[in-house]
């Protein structure tokens, strides 16, 4: 039924460089969005729009404020230092320059907390409610002059970090409007374009996070590499046909998924919650021992149900990622049932494009007797590194180990 090593097929020279680059094409879809860099000679205004709900934040760079208000080396110059004794005159100025109306007329600014930013010498934060809302207007009409008339070539932003309905989640780099001396005054739509749209955006989120999360991915190919191949006498050897690979596959994934879904589901409601922190830790462990058992048989047959044990820690990551995410304020249902729908796309996508190159490759000589334990040593590395970074909160210098191609795809 299955081949032995010792009639293996050596290893096509054209089929090599595919698997490598699929291995490495799936490690490096991991890219973080880089958020908008803060520039001297603008001002931000970020909004998070909910249901019922408007809120926001104002950012404004000292370095631009202070000589434009001629405040620069006189006592009322406003500092780092001296912020909390000066924000009630930043909270007047701003009263005085930004007019944020609905249908009705002007709605009140309700400033809430402030902070400073020490990015490029500096930056203040004034986060704000929108007052006089009953229900979501369809549009909001905004008059901003921020330093407009101090400075002309000064500009301002409006970024909208988060609406549902326009399926906008923790946008820090998308702008909305550009507000100028010529342009103090514009309208913002915000009428939903119904709930496939934001539907579809968190399925997109849900593919974009279990492509994003390396160590869900690294699980995830622990479990792939060894599904071609079957344990024999305490060797590995081909199977030989796909069906039962497939099989093998369906039952790990759907462990995996079925067990995520619930601790998703029960952290999501506020049902069960477990320490950031140590699910961190032991979705690191699950990597280390998914790859240990491909070195050593651990699981011994009962791998869907390590599987689906270590599928409960996975799905409270990815409840902290929602979390984090602010999808969790509403249509929490539906949020839900899209995430989950996205990390399975991202889930399969990875299957599909990973076993065909697994199956050819499972009769090569060099398989299970270099690539496999290979892949595993690499794999413990780093996820032990992560066990330890991740419970004691310290950086190890575990990629300057790695080889240069390995670091590239690694955070």
């Amino acid at each position: 039924m299955g081949g032995d090593l010792e009639s293996s097929s050596p290893v096509p020279g054209k089929l090599l460089p595919g698997l490598v680059w699929c291995l490495c094409g799936i490690l490096t879809l991991v890219s973080a969005a880089a958020a908008r860099a803060h520039t001297i000679g603008e001002s931000y205004l970020y909004l998070q729009i909910h249901q019922e709900a408007v809120s926001g934040r104002f950012e404004i760079a000292l370095k631009d404020l202070n000589p434009a208000l001629g405040l620069s080396g006189t006592d009322l110059e406003i500092t780092a230092d001296n912020l909390d004794t000066k924000i009630a005159f930043l909270e007047s100025y701003y009263l005085e320059h930004v007019t944020i109306s609905g249908q009705t007329g002007p709605l009140p600014i309700h400033f809430r907390d402030h902070r400073f930013l020490n990015a490029k010498g500096g930056f203040v934060l004034l986060t704000f409610d929108l007052g006089g809302l009953d229900e979501l207007p369809e549009t909001l009409t905004f008059d901003y002059s921020v330093l407009f008339d101090e400075e002309p070539n000064h500009r301002g932003f409006l970024l909208v970090e988060h609406n549902w309905a326009t399926g906008t989640f923790a946008n820090e780099r998308r702008i909305s409007l550009v507000f100028s001396p010529s342009s103090r005054r514009q309208d913002f739509d915000l009428a939903s374009t119904g709930r496939l749209r934001g539907f579809l955006a968190v399925v997109r989120l849900g593919i974009e996070h279990i492509w994003q999360g390396v160590d869900h991915i690294l699980f995830l190919i622990a479990l792939l590499l060894p599904a071609v191949l079957r344990r024999e006498d305490g060797r590995w050897r081909a199977v030989e046909y796909l069906r039962p690979a497939l099989t093998h596959i369906v039952k790990i994934v759907t462990a995996f998924t079925v067990a995520h879904s619930v601790t998703l589901s029960l952290a999501s409601l506020d049902v069960l919650h477990l320490p950031g922190r140590w699910v961190e830790v032991i979705i690191a462990a699950s990597i280390a021992f998914a790859a240990a058992d491909l070195l050593v048989p651990l699981f011994r047959g009962r791998v869907w149900m390590v599987v689906a044990a270590f599928g409960l820690f996975h799905g409270f990551g990815f409840a902290g990622a929602l979390s984090e995410m602010g999808l969790l304020s509403e249509h929490l249902g539906l949020s839900l049932f899209a995430f989950n729908l996205g990390v399975e796309i991202g889930q399969i996508a990875i299957v599909a494009a990973l076993v065909p190159f697994l199956f050819l490759a499972r009769r090569w000589a060099i398989y299970p007797r270099i690539i496999l334990p290979v892949a595993a040593v690499l794999m413990i590395l780093v996820a032990s590194a992560w066990v330890v970074e991740r419970a004691f909160d310290v950086d190890l210098p575990i990629r300057e180990l790695l080889p240069p191609a390995v670091q590239k795809v690694i955070p």
